[in-house]
């Protein structure tokens, strides 16, 4: 046993690099670069007035996500899907009711295809490949629309804000099935450039990803985010 083992360590270590990664898949972290801002709608006015208004995160957006790809010749083509998300604060008044620093979640379910091309290779000892990389692909999105005056008469079922009696725990209640319903569909292009690590099967990636599609962030045409990847490559 102890021989077919050695046997086994000799073939890996002489085996070519284009052995390696030819298929494979992953896990992978993101953060994004951009982030809901601060924001007030009023609807109707003097006693009438009903005013939502958002507050800004505190924290960029993170989640994960997983992907596939496929490595020839220095060309990769990767397939992936991802989930980020982030929490924030709106408040709802009238003149009757006040209802402060609701806690809300905002998300967005990210699919993308990516070609990239090896434009640098270099060496770092102890790997058995090191690249730098440009892609381009295309992508789309599925976010959740953040709170508004509209969105407080569908949890309330009523058009009355005025005289509607409330509270934090009645919306919160609602709020999974209507961000459900009420997500918004965004597709586009994007760009990257990473750094690619390979030790023998193991992928490690560090990307930086510019998104070219509108709205994804209320009022934004695009966002960037990082990704570091780790997958196995076969």
């Amino acid at each position: 046993m102890k021989n077919l083992k050695i046997i086994i360590l000799a073939i890996i270590i002489t085996l070519p690099k284009s052995a390696f990664g030819i298929a494979g898949f992953g896990l992978k972290f993101i953060q994004d670069g951009t982030k809901l801002g601060a924001s007030s709608y009023t609807e109707g006015s003097g006693l009438s007035a009903v005013t939502v208004e958002s507050y800004e995160m505190e924290n960029f957006p993170a989640g994960g996500g997983g992907y596939l790809f496929i490595d020839l010749a220095g060309w990769a083509l990767e397939l992936e899907a991802n989930l980020v998300g982030r929490e924030y604060k709106f408040s709802f008044l009238n003149q009757i009711n006040q209802m402060e620093n609701v806690k809300f979640g905002w998300a967005r379910a990210s699919r993308a295809i990516t070609v990239k091309k090896n434009i640098a290779d270099f060496s770092i000892p102890f790997l058995a490949k090191t690249a730098f990389s440009a892609g381009i692909g295309i992508n789309s999105h599925s976010s959740t629309p953040r709170a508004s005056v509209s969105m407080v008469k569908e949890l309330l079922d009523t058009d009355d804000l005025i005289t509607a009696s409330f509270d934090a725990s009645s919306l919160e209640d609602k709020l999974v099935k209507y961000l459900e319903e009420n997500t918004i569909d965004n597709s586009g292009i994007h760009f990257q450039l990473g750094l690619r690590f390979k030790l023998l099967v193991v992928d490690l990636n560090l990307d930086y990803r510019y998104n070219i599609s509108e709205n994804v962030y209320d009022g934004e045409d695009g966002f960037g985010e990082i990704q570091a990847k780790l997958g196995m490559g076969f």
